[in-house]
């Protein structure tokens, strides 16, 4: 009978698990971000849990509202920082004169017009400039805004419920460390409690490092890209170099992404300033930053980030990404390196014995401090 219930409780558990994770995706991703919150805040509500003066000590309730008190003013001081720039952006944006671009870039527009009619693109009776013009007020006309507000506020109250469901998940695992350990122990087998134990000591400790890793990384990037950005007097540099590092938590698409929306909006605010004389000379600095600060991030950085957290053959993180992306494109990417690390403590394990999973785990440091 033990050994029924013992194939039956791990069984059901996961069952259970995938059913909700099936019909309830939001709440699986709720819990996602708040178990990544968890991991950065952790080692700070326990140093607040030493502090005591006298014989007074801070309990896991008040460290927990502390730490997570203190990560929602750094998320929303770059809100605070961030908000504004956009709007300034939009209303640069708003006072982009397509008639006086037209004009200013008539000869150059002209050229590729012949040049196109010769090589039978268009039609000779087509007018570009006017089409062109046509398009570019369609553009600034939508650059309103007015749709992304409404989008906003139609969205408003998912975007609350998804906040607050965030904000609570995350208290009470600041508050009680121990819950995702518990609920995972619970369902699996009495034989294997102990490599389980190992699993979640090791992902545990090696997530955390990647994680504050890859902030490590993503606020060095926002600082190269906004200051190289700065001294080449670039308008809102910070807002370039927050997007542009930002972008960064995708793996190699995400600087071509950055890359890409730092130049449009670099050329927006040119046209919109009316200094059109200023496009390319900007255009040539933002890509230079972008490509500057990416190269010291693929050869200083990730390689620092990677060794200490992940520990993987840069051949071996690339594949993994590829076969991520085409699974779960830009969403699969950002979750392959993190998975693929819970994927080989797992493999090293319960499959150790393999000589394949020896060979792709034989340089993982097994972390202090755990159960043998």
């Amino acid at each position: 009978m033990n050994t029924v219930i013992n194939f039956i409780k791990p069984l059901a558990g996961i069952i259970f698990l995938g059913i909700l994770v099936y019909f309830f995706p939001e709440l699986f991703i709720y819990f996602a971000i708040a178990t990544v919150l968890f991991m950065l805040g952790r080692p700070l509500a326990e140093t607040i849990k030493k502090i005591h003066i006298k014989n007074l000590y801070i309990n896991s309730s008040i460290a927990a509202l502390i730490t997570l008190v203190i990560i929602l003013l750094i998320i929303g001081s770059f809100f605070l920082i961030i908000v504004p720039l956009v709007n300034k952006e939009a209303a640069i944006f708003s006072k982009i004169d397509t008639h006086a671009i037209i004009l200013y870039f008539k000869a150059p527009i002209t050229e590729i017009y012949n040049f196109l009619i010769r090589i039978n693109i268009i039609q000779p009776d087509q007018d570009l400039l006017k089409l062109l013009e046509s398009e570019l007020n369609k553009l600034v006309s939508w650059a309103n805004f007015s749709n992304i507000f409404n989008i906003v506020v139609s969205t408003a109250s998912s975007i609350f419920v998804g906040i607050f469901s965030v904000i609570f998940i995350t208290f009470f695992l600041l508050r009680e460390p121990n819950i995702i350990h518990n609920i995972l122990m619970a369902i699996t087998p009495e034989s294997y409690t102990l490599e389980m134990d190992n699993i979640l000591h090791d992902s545990r400790t090696m997530l955390t490092r990647y994680f504050f890793g890859l902030v490590i990384e993503l606020v060095s990037m926002m600082l190269l890209i906004s200051i190289g950005l700065t001294i080449f007097g670039i308008e809102n540099a910070f807002m370039l170099g927050f997007l542009g590092g930002l972008l960064n938590i995708i793996p190699y698409l995400g600087p071509l992404m950055g890359g890409t929306i730092g130049t449009v909006l670099g050329i927006i605010s040119v046209l919109g300033s009316g200094t059109y004389n200023q496009l390319a000379p900007d255009v040539i600095a933002i890509i230079g930053v972008f490509i500057i600060s990416n190269l010291i991030d693929n050869f200083v950085l990730q390689p620092v980030i990677y060794s200490k957290s992940v520990i993987a053959h840069p051949i071996e993180i690339f594949l993994v990404i590829l076969m991520a992306g085409h699974i779960g494109g830009i969403s699969g990417m950002i979750i392959a390196i993190p998975s693929y690390t819970v994927l080989r403590i797992v493999a090293k394990q319960l499959l150790g014995q393999f000589k394949f999973i020896e060979m792709l785990t034989k340089n993982m440091k097994i972390p202090e401090n755990r159960k043998e």
